[in-house]
């Protein structure tokens, strides 16, 4: 049975007019069920983040929505920030659409409606899912005249042998034909590789007890999957996918069995960082790269420092992954 769609303003009116986007109940019940899912991956922040983006367009602000109110009713930055040089916000929208993309994938593959962040804007766009919305969508009622003069024709059309012969040798020649295109395809339909070298992502393991190297290696960790996915010839996939793939139908499972494993380890002492990170061959574990990477906390933002590490990071996993034979590193 199709499923049925569940928006609660779909109404009787629909029978006679097209269904126009998700309305103000459909959306806020969206919202709910992403925040509440197992399967949207997000700290608080990216939360806040998209319950705040969400409302204001809801209440008709979505002109309101700049990179500056955000950082600064969101995140709490100070009114005197220079977003130009605060890079929180866009990497923080990164992290969100991210997540949306994953929660779609997982739980929410049903889902009746879609709530997108497009790239170059904060402001979300709201939508119904294409399969729901043609279900909704009323059927355009055929004329009686039409209806009758088809069925005339077609039985007119059965009373003549040698049209029915003509029409059968060609469907049969047709399926043949057919049959013979889906023989010579057949090795590239069934292939499940990705398009690319598939690479698995593991969070950075924190070694240290203090709080803000444990929110050092949280925000690296995000900010390393950032940069990789602007690879777009690899197929990067974190730890927590790949686990929630795990008891999903096999051909997801193939498509994200990555050949190579990026993890990584931080330990702080006396207001320095020290970030450990290899890519390793799951089939040979063979150490592909490695490299050390220090950082003084003393010293500016977290967050530049996050991505000035992840970016050296990213760069020299994606150049290690492309020339698998080059030899490991141990830049700092």
């Amino acid at each position: 049975m199709k499923r049925q769609a569940t928006s609660s303003c779909v109404s009787d009116a629909a029978a006679s007019q097209p269904v126009s986007g998700p309305c103000e109940a459909d959306i806020r019940a969206q919202l709910h069920r992403i925040l509440e899912s197992c399967d949207f991956k997000a700290p608080d922040r990216v939360r806040r983040f998209l319950s705040y983006v969400v409302e204001q367009t809801l209440a008709g602000r979505a002109d309101r929505i700049k990179a500056y109110s955000v950082a600064v009713e969101v995140f709490g930055r100070d009114t005197s920030i220079d977003v130009l040089n605060d890079p929180v916000v866009r990497i923080e929208a990164g992290r969100l659409r991210r997540a949306l993309e994953l929660y779609y994938f997982l739980e929410g593959k049903t889902d009746p409606v879609l709530i997108e962040i497009p790239k170059g804007s904060y402001v979300p766009s709201f939508s119904w899912r294409l399969d729901d919305q043609t279900l909704a969508q009323p059927l355009s009622a055929p004329t009686p005249q039409p209806r009758a003069q088809t069925r005339a024709s077609f039985f007119d059309w059965l009373r003549r042998p040698w049209l029915v012969g003509s029409a059968t040798a060609l469907v049969f020649g047709t399926l043949l034909a057919f049959i013979g295109m889906i023989d010579q395809s057949r090795p590239a339909a069934s292939s499940t590789s990705p398009l690319g070298p598939s690479l698995l992502v593991k969070a950075f393991t924190n070694l240290s007890p203090t709080a803000e190297a444990g929110a050092f290696a949280t925000g690296l960790s995000e900010e390393v999957l950032s940069q990789l996915a602007t690879f777009r010839e690899l197929t990067v996939v974190r730890s927590e996918a790949s686990n929630a793939l795990a008891s999903r139908r096999s051909v997801a499972r193939r498509h994200f069995d990555a050949r190579h494993i990026l993890e990584g380890m931080i330990r702080a002492g006396e207001g320095k960082l020290r970030i450990t990170s290899r890519l390793v061959d799951r089939d040979t574990s063979a150490i592909i790269w490695s490299a050390i990477y220090e950082a003084d906390l003393r010293s500016g933002n977290l967050i530049d420092l996050e991505s000035g590490v992840a970016q050296k990071i990213a760069v020299a996993v994606a150049q290690a992954i492309r020339a698998p034979s080059r030899p490991v590193s141990n830049a700092r």
